[in-house]
């Protein structure tokens, strides 16, 4: 994680309250900017990026295809780009006190949309969403990342095809073996590497409280990311509409790549003669 402990106490020191916002609105991503121990609340940055892998913003106009055609937001998505590297990843993250951990994961509503190229070198590969928690209690491992890939949570990725996820707090609950979240590492539970033990997040609320009630107990969500980790190689993929709702507030993410300036006067100078051309026909 590319995000300093500093960094995190920070965030959680200087928000009085929850993170919220009019989820009706989506707010306006145009870059992802490099990643930083002092993050600002309500900018989106790099994390993780190793081996050769990408993340930014793009403008899907003229990509053609359902990439185009059916992006949920247009004009443009947040893209991921992995080399034939096990070791390459590329995340993006959003820092801000989003709420208590226990009230916040058995609350929130969570949904984004993505769209993954065919991959031969792995078919299961697909963004996926990340929640960071953390406790500045206690001195150890009080902290972790919980991560939802869609590999585990339903057949695998449809290709080509942009795809819409939805998740509530008890998705991959119960009976559920092949749907939930899986853990990093932290409040006295082992990392998952990728895998299960998977949970719902109201299961790992439980698990985290009886664990390590103390450190657990002032915990807080502080962060909401996106991207690849390592063993994914191969893949493009893109990502749009990341959404959360929860504690009476809630935010859209709608990613948009800003025009270039030769764009921008192109764009001027077509409103330009549109203009004059409906006062040409006024005037007929």
């Amino acid at each position: 994680m590319s995000i300093t402990r500093f960094g995190f106490k920070a965030i959680l020191l200087g928000t009085a309250c929850a993170f919220s916002a009019n989820v009706g609105l989506a707010a306006v991503v145009t870059q992802i900017l490099p990643a930083t121990p002092s993050p600002v609340v309500g900018s989106w940055y790099e994390s993780g990026v190793q081996g050769g892998a990408t993340i930014g913003i793009v403008d899907l106009t003229g990509a053609g295809g359902n990439l185009e055609s059916a992006q949920p937001l247009p004009t443009g998505a947040g893209k991921i780009v992995t080399p034939n590297d096990n070791s390459a990843r590329a995340e993006a993250y959003t820092y801000a006190d989003f709420g208590d951990a226990a009230s916040f994961l058995g609350n929130v509503q969570l949904a984004y949309n993505y769209y993954k190229t065919a991959n031969p070198l792995n078919a299961s590969a697909a963004p996926a969403l990340k929640l960071i928690v953390n406790s500045t209690a206690g001195t150890g491992d009080n902290y972790g990342t919980l991560i939802y890939e869609p590999y585990w949570n339903g057949p695998t990725p449809t290709a080509d095809a942009w795809q819409a996820v939805s998740i509530s707090p008890t998705d991959g609950g119960g009976n559920d073996a092949n749907g939930g979240w899986w853990w990093s590492g932290g409040f006295e539970i082992g990392s998952g590497a990728g895998g299960p033990p998977l949970r719902s997040l109201t299961e790992w609320v439980a698990a985290f409280q009886t664990s390590d009630p103390t450190d657990f107990a002032t915990a807080r969500v502080v962060a909401l990311g996106i991207g690849e980790g390592t063993y994914n190689p191969g893949e493009v993929s893109y990502f749009d509409g990341i959404s959360y709702t929860a504690l009476g507030g809630g935010q859209t993410w709608n990613f948009q790549a800003v025009p270039e300036p030769a764009s921008i006067g192109m764009a001027a100078l077509a409103g330009v003669a549109g203009l004059a051309l409906r006062r040409r026909a006024c005037k007929a």
